[in-house]
């Protein structure tokens, strides 16, 4: 048999189209010998039903043509047989009522041509005669997504998740449909519940994990630096003191050193859609050997010479200072040898750094050096220039040198006493016409009451050698 409307091929005892869902007729044909017997076997039906004393139908009747008594026989007969289908189909029809697949596939098909009321019925039909197929249910959340009835479509996939905790298409579904709503809030209460571990990682960056501590809080016997790891993309706050961490807190960019005490440490991560985790606290102990501060001098104070700074160097570890006053770490200046104090108001720190890499105590020394010169720096160095031009090392008192396209600079260092005369020190760097400077190893003193200028080197016992500013063997004339 055929389909009427699509003309596919119907299979027997099929009472529609598995193509197009169009519902068959089941109309009986007849041929006229079949017609005639029914015809006459309703007539004996009725010759023979008639009460005793009564005449058949036929002879009580007026006569009427054979032809014509046939066919009124035959309209009944088909008005019978009718009814007989009619009451056929009605059976049929509410038995595929209560066929769950017959109902999905109806609604399948409606959805397909885009009937959502037609198909939402029938899909609600199919998921009350199965409530647990979650492939009837995700179909029915997908029919109200495209009628946008969200909280309806909402509902089903939670029902759906119920069911099956993994159930992708369900969980894709839900996250749609907040984000269409931009609840980000909800995403991540949904994700934080969900066990599956691949579809928390492919919606990982709407999750708000607390963040991880790396080491965990405990007591250590050493120093830690104490890494926070936040699930994806995304900022981590942190504080120490013991309050509750806030987006106006410290953002965390680097491990947090921990070298001696007891730290409290609270966390919260913030994802890329501004949602937040809960705050989670570790608590570390540090118990190690803190460094003594180390001895410096001379102590603060004001002073009219240059004088220098000298430190204890400690048993175990190394000695590093600052000229800013700030703490000094294994990234400050390294102190190898005495230094001398910079001219005017200055504050260093030093402070000793275990092998471990633990902070000793800070040793601050602030000093005022008023030397009282006749020649400031920028007159000094003039002088110094005059002196390299006269000797022929320099061209002109801008720097230039002979033979080359470049240019010396000079730079002031700091004030220094040489056989008791009180000296500034000037460091000399070759400038290429392109920018770029380097060291020419060469140092040079100006004494800033008289003027004098002298090439300066220092001792392998650490004290100092003048020699006089010659345009050829500048080691001659040795001034002691």
């Amino acid at each position: 048999m055929k389909c009427p409307n699509c003309g596919a091929e119907i299979e027997d005892g099929k009472l529609y189209c598995g193509q197009c869902g169009t519902e068959i007729q089941i109309v009986p044909e007849f041929e006229p010998e079949v017609e005639n017997r029914i015809d006459t076997t309703l007539s004996n039906v009725a010759t023979e039903i008639a009460a005793p004393g009564e005449t058949a139908l036929e002879e009580l009747a007026p006569q009427e043509p054979a032809r014509t008594l046939r066919r009124k026989k035959s309209g009944l007969f088909y008005l019978i047989l009718l009814a007989a289908m009619l009451i056929l189909a009605g059976a049929v029809a509410a038995a595929l009522y209560f066929v769950p697949a017959y109902q999905y596939d109806r609604g399948v098909s409606c959805l397909e041509k885009q009937q959502y009321d037609n198909a939402a019925k029938r899909l609600e039909r199919a998921v009350a005669l199965s409530p647990n197929n979650v492939s009837y249910l995700n179909r029915l959340s997908g029919c109200y997504y495209a009628m946008e009835d969200w909280e309806r479509a909402r509902q089903i996939c939670q029902r759906t998740i119920a069911l099956e905790g993994s159930n992708e298409e369900a969980y894709r579904r839900l996250v749609l449909i907040e984000e269409k709503t931009q609840d980000y809030e909800a995403i991540s209460r949904l994700l934080a519940d969900c066990t599956d571990r691949e579809i928390r990682n492919l919606y990982a960056d709407y999750m708000a994990d607390p963040p991880e501590f790396d080491p965990v809080g405990d007591t250590y016997y050493e120093k830690q630096n104490v890494k926070l790891l936040g699930n994806v993309a995304g900022t981590v706050y942190y504080t120490l003191d013991g309050s509750e961490p806030t987006q106006d807190s410290q953002v965390y960019t680097a491990p947090i050193a921990m070298e001696s005490g007891s730290y409290t440490l609270k966390a919260l991560y913030v994802n890329r859609y501004g949602v937040s985790s809960s705050v989670v606290t570790q608590t570390y102990y540090i118990d190690v050997n803190v460094p003594d501060a180390p001895e410096v001098t001379p102590e603060s104070g004001e002073y009219a010479e240059p004088c220098l700074i000298e430190v204890t160097l400690p048993k175990e570890g190394e000695v590093y200072y600052t000229l800013d006053g700030t703490t000094p770490d294994q990234n400050s200046f390294a102190y190898q040898a005495p230094l001398w104090m910079p001219a005017g108001y200055s504050t260093i720190c030093f402070a000793v750094i275990s092998p471990g890499g633990i902070t000793g105590e800070v040793t601050k020394r602030q000093y005022t050096l008023n030397l009282h010169p006749v020649l400031n720096t920028e007159a000094a160095q003039n002088q110094l220039l005059l002196s390299l031009r006269s000797a022929g090392i320099l061209s002109d008192i801008q720097g230039s040198v002979p033979g080359k396209s470049g240019k010396n600079r000079y730079s002031y260092r700091y004030p220094l006493t040489v056989n008791q005369n009180n000296y500034y020190l000037y460091r000399e760097y070759y400038e290429e016409t392109g920018g770029s400077a380097s060291s020419t190893g060469n140092r040079y003193v100006v004494n800033y009451i008289s003027g004098e200028c002298y090439r300066i080197e220092q001792q392998a016992d650490g004290s100092y050698k003048l020699y006089a500013i010659e345009p050829t063997t500048q080691e001659d004339g040795s001034a002691g």
